[in-house]
């Protein structure tokens, strides 16, 4: 019964480019979709036992779960097809794989190379709906985010953070520093405002191609850096990158104040 499933699973997917580096178990496929998040593909039934009628998709996360499922019925996908030449079957067929006992084949229809390649192209376009995009490399300017302290002396923190951010400016790259943007429209004594704007800096983070990281680490800084690292993004501290390495956190009994 699996080599058939497995057969049929390979014509969609051995490739790997929907469903990267995949691995065929009976009726599914199991491969990754990006970072700590995998697809399963298989064919399910729908009411009526023996009767596999849709390609399902079940995106996977590390520590959530079950993320989302999408369901491709083949007849929504192909439509009913007409079988010429069978007097029983006069108004066609849903297209479905039958089990009959130890015998397995797609029942009456057999989907064309067509009906794969549109198949494939559903499955594809709703992965890649959910599939993190790595921004692609190129030789313009990055999207820098400036991770620095704010908490304490706040005027004199944001005034370093606009310092290195003018550093970044004129070594042709572009800045994206929240200490700029959130403190004149978010109060950050206001815990709600704070909440938000800290939020939002992670949101800016995830858009970054590098993060760079200034003066001591606090709590915030080590959620930015947390983000970027489980995004893939470089993380530069002290000017040279560390690609996924982070700084390292202090040994201390005393925690460092939030950011």
């Amino acid at each position: 019964m699996s080599n058939f499933f497995e057969q049929e699973l390979r014509k969609l997917f051995a490739d790997g480019s929907v469903i990267h580096d995949p691995v065929f178990v009976g009726r599914a496929c199991l491969g990754g979709l990006d970072r700590n998040r995998q697809v399963r593909a298989e064919f399910v039934t729908l009411g009526h036992a023996d009767h596999y009628a849709a390609l399902r998709l079940t995106l996977l996360d590390n520590d959530q779960g079950v993320l989302d499922k999408l369901t491709l019925r083949f007849k929504d996908v192909w439509g009913k097809q007409k079988i010429p030449n069978n007097p029983y079957l006069r108004d066609g067929v849903d297209p479905h794989i039958w089990v009959d006992g130890n015998r397995i084949d797609w029942y009456a229809y057999h989907p064309t190379q067509e009906d794969y390649r549109q198949l494939r192209q559903m499955a594809s376009d709703y992965v890649e709906t959910f599939r993190i995009q790595v921004p692609a490399k190129d030789h313009g300017p990055k999207l820098v985010y400036i991770c620095a302290p704010l908490r304490g002396e706040v005027e004199k923190n944001i005034e370093f953070a606009r310092q290195k951010a003018q550093e970044v400016f004129q070594a042709g790259d572009i800045p994206v520093c929240p200490h700029l943007m959130f403190p004149p429209i978010a109060d950050p004594g206001d815990p709600a405002q704070d909440l938000a704007a800290r939020e939002m800096g992670l949101r800016l983070v995830e858009k970054c191609q590098q993060v760079n990281v200034y003066g001591p680490v606090t709590e915030g800084m080590w959620a930015e850096i947390h983000r970027a690292n489980k995004l893939d993004i470089p993380v530069v501290t002290d000017s040279q990158p560390k690609g996924r390495t982070t700084p390292r956190r202090k040994k201390s009994a005393k925690r460092e104040e939030v950011k």
